[in-house]
């Protein structure tokens, strides 16, 4: 049986569905303070946050600097949104950041990342005959 690892400074990072139905994902962080827990996620039935994500890994990344600015880079494929309602579904790879001293907003993102950023994995060849090679298997 699978054990899960103990989490780093009582955080647990996870990607998941957060649905018994397995239509919702969400990216978490849990928080496990002897007997208190509390959680911030990704916003739910936003398409542009997460949309039909299969994610692949979370890494802790420490800043050089400053602990304060350490972040969590999250690597999934999801199904693009760019692409209009009458393409073919694409999927992209993605890779998302947020901060680990996040603690969601006061009003709009209670319990939500506000600096939850995600981009495309793209490689470019730099010059004026350069090409984008986009990387969408992990």
């Amino acid at each position: 049986p699978y054990t899960a690892p103990d989490p780093a400074d009582g955080e647990l990072y996870s990607g998941t569905s957060s649905d018994f139905m397995g239509s919702s994902a969400a990216f978490f962080r849990t928080w496990v303070h002897g007997a208190e827990q509390s959680y911030i996620r990704t916003e739910q039935n936003q398409d542009h946050w997460l949309h039909e994500p299969a994610f692949v890994g979370a890494y802790a990344i420490p800043d050089t600097y400053n602990p304060r600015d350490d972040k969590v880079y999250i690597f999934f494929r999801e199904t693009a949104v760019e692409a209009g309602q009458w393409e073919w579904r694409h999927i992209h790879a993605r890779v998302a950041r947020v901060c680990k001293n996040d603690v969601g907003g006061k009003r709009g993102l209670i319990n939500r990342w506000s600096t939850f950023l995600k981009a495309r994995l793209v490689c470019s060849i730099p010059g004026p005959q350069g090409t984008e090679t986009h990387f969408d298997q992990l």
